[in-house]
């Protein structure tokens, strides 16, 4: 569903709760999943499945950020356009963690059989995700690499000092 002067949400969210096809809303016009990728936009976020950007269709993206919110979208070929085209890829790897380390915090409410407040746990999420994300840019500016690669090396970084905290070297 598209609108270029924006979607009505409240209008658009009732319409779907009343059970009518979104391609009736008369509040926008259905449009295709190509059509959606190619549009101008800030950030795009691909959501739902992976291997959506490619290299067959990232030269067409006209976004300047694309955040993976699914697992898996951009193919590396897609990737290499991206990069090529100066748009910036925050990569699934560091997206999806805010997910896992939410789960994080379920399993250790369970363990101590004790309830955290809802903005404990947002305000919990916030400082990772945050301090995660400084690293990461930190790695990618001081080594002049792309977003993913400083995910997977401050990945590969944490593995290895609990590896060596553990006793293995």
């Amino acid at each position: 569903m598209y609108n270029e002067k924006g979607l009505n949400i409240k209008a658009l969210r009732a319409h779907a709760a009343s059970g009518k096809p979104l391609g009736d809303f008369h509040g926008g016009t259905a449009i295709s999943k190509d059509e959606l990728l190619y549009l101008p936009c800030d950030v795009l976020i691909p959501a739902a499945i992976g291997g959506v950007i490619t290299e067959g269709n990232a030269d067409k993206l006209q976004c300047k950020f694309v955040v993976e919110a699914a697992n898996g979208p951009t193919t590396p070929g897609g990737d290499a356009i991206l990069r090529d085209k100066g748009i910036i890829l925050l990569p699934d790897i560091y997206t999806n963690g805010g997910g896992v380390t939410v789960s994080f915090f379920e399993w250790v409410q369970n363990l101590q059989n004790f309830k955290w407040e809802e903005d404990d746990v947002n305000r919990k999420l916030d400082r990772k995700m945050t301090d995660a994300f400084s690293k990461i840019w930190a790695i990618h500016k001081e080594k002049n690499v792309p977003l993913r690669v400083a995910a997977f090396v401050k990945a590969l970084q944490e593995v290895t000092r609990a590896e060596i905290h553990r006793g293995f070297d």
